[in-house]
């Protein structure tokens, strides 16, 4: 995790989502079967199939000292495709400038992809969503499956924004399919994130969101982590409430945030791995 986390950080500026549209097209001409690419079956085949071949080829490489670089270089193809800090970082700077296209162009960018309910919609829930979707989640299924698990979770969160048809089997399989494999790793994340601010604040709003019935449990798991992770945004001292005073600093405040939870979780991880050489 370290290894790939720091390739991450040093290539994140080359790196580009864009690509993503040339390698979908790729397939569709590889294997030409208009049906399928529009079935429901195709999401989890093509998802799992993918996931069970790194696992495949991960037991067939022997001794740790080959296997440490594999998992390193699948785990750093399966973060991304930049850096979250990257892109708030631009965002910050074109606020600062003035730069209102730019400013437009990448709140836009930053929330795209799977949305809480309209009323727990905002920018800073946005990037704690995109935070999950570039790097915990991500993480969280690299400890719990190896890098199998870490491309499992890259294609299954990549895939429903590949779909153009959304009311196709295909794209209602594909974010079922992101829904459900993101359902306990974004709740993982939304209490690293209480961690890494005011948990007081996370788990009120949190106890809050229990109460209330959602027509829809997808939209209802992205609210989750929106709503707890902004709500941690907030911390106490002496005089009372913190907030913070513009939203560039709550963009900045975001990042360290992030950093925080990841320290975090490097540390749970690094205790796990203790623990498994102990026993």
């Amino acid at each position: 995790m370290l290894l790939a986390l720091g390739f991450e950080r040093l290539f994140s500026p080359h790196r580009d989502s864009a690509n993503r549209r040339e390698v979908w097209a790729f397939l569709q001409r590889l294997l030409p079967l208009p049906a399928f690419w529009q079935a429901a079956a195709m999401p989890p085949l093509l998802v799992i199939v993918p996931a069970l071949l790194v696992l495949l080829l991960e037991r067939e490489i022997q001794g740790e000292l080959f296997k440490l670089p594999f998992q390193a270089l699948v785990l750093f193809l399966c973060l991304g495709p930049r850096d979250l800090a990257d892109d708030v970082q631009k965002l910050r700077a074109a606020r600062a400038a003035g730069d209102s296209e730019t400013v437009t162009r990448l709140s836009g960018s930053l929330q795209m992809g799977p949305e809480p309910d309209a009323d727990h919609r905002s920018l800073l829930g946005a990037l704690f969503i995109q935070s999950h979707e570039r790097l915990f989640g991500t993480l969280w299924w690299f400890l719990a499956l190896g890098p199998a698990g870490a491309v499992l979770y890259r294609l299954a969160s990549r895939l429903p924004g590949l779909i153009e048809d959304a009311a196709s089997p295909a794209a209602r399989g594909a974010a079922l399919l992101h829904a459900v494999l993101a359902w306990i790793p974004l709740r993982l994340t939304s209490v690293l994130y209480g961690l890494a601010g005011s948990m007081d604040d996370a788990l009120t709003h949190w106890r809050q969101l229990r109460r209330s019935v959602h027509p829809d449990w997808r939209r209802q798991t992205w609210t989750v982590l929106a709503t707890v992770a902004s709500a941690a945004l907030d911390w106490e001292d002496s005089g009372g409430p913190v907030v913070a005073s513009s939203l560039d600093a709550a963009l900045a405040e975001v990042l360290r945030m992030q950093q925080r939870a990841l320290l975090i979780l490097l540390a749970l991880a690094a205790l796990f791995t203790a623990g498994s050489w102990i026993a």
